[in-house]
């Protein structure tokens, strides 16, 4: 098997163990996970980064690792990437280099990414981030509401945001960020 085969393979087969961990697994452990879709999330993981068309950016209260609540409002300013994730989520595993390596393309823009943890303990937290680094924020929803509050039905959800805090893309599931489509959309917000 070709190196490229077996990394395809590899990344089809944690999608559908993260999707099963989001929906079946979640469920279980008393998360906020659904078994069907809606629509406009069905839409949203087509493997590019959709457009926002629910209006207004949803508020989002979390907490950082040392237990301090934080919202949105302290991250206006600098254009986001919102990501709502689990320690258990395969595809969530997989985005993390990628997110350390766009803060890195786009530190002269600010690009930040904010990684909202979906329920999980900080010390389980803690035992992921010593095997996958992530250079961003990261948050906590201790209390697993603000995936619903964001139309976010499976792991990984991830959200760009310009600096005024508008969204102006999401997408449902594992994506390519190094992909040219998924770049020259959040080169846009990024050059807002």
């Amino acid at each position: 098997m070709l190196a490229a085969d077996f990394d395809a393979e590899r990344r089809a087969c944690l999608r559908r163990i993260g999707a099963l961990a989001a929906t079946g697994l979640g469920a279980m452990a008393g998360g906020n996970a659904w078994a069907v879709q809606p629509a406009e999330a069905q839409q949203a993981s087509g493997g590019k980064l959709q457009p926002w068309k629910k209006g207004a950016t949803p508020a989002l209260l979390a907490q950082t690792m040392d237990g301090q609540k934080v919202t949105l409002k302290e991250f206006v300013g600098k254009p986001l990437i919102l990501n709502f994730w689990a320690s258990y989520c395969g595809p969530c595993r997989l985005e993390m280099p990628q997110f350390n390596m766009l803060m890195d393309l786009y530190s002269d823009k600010g690009l930040r990414v904010l990684a909202v943890n979906h329920g999980e303990m900080p010390a389980r937290i803690q035992q992921f981030l010593q095997a996958v680094p992530f250079h961003g924020d990261m948050l906590l929803d201790r209390s697993q509401t603000q995936m619903k509050a964001w139309s976010a039905y499976a792991l990984p959800t991830s959200f760009v945001l310009d600096a005024k805090g508008q969204v102006h893309w999401w997408h449902v599931g594992e994506i390519d960020w190094t992909e040219r489509d998924a770049q020259s959309k959040l080169q846009a917000v990024v050059d807002m």
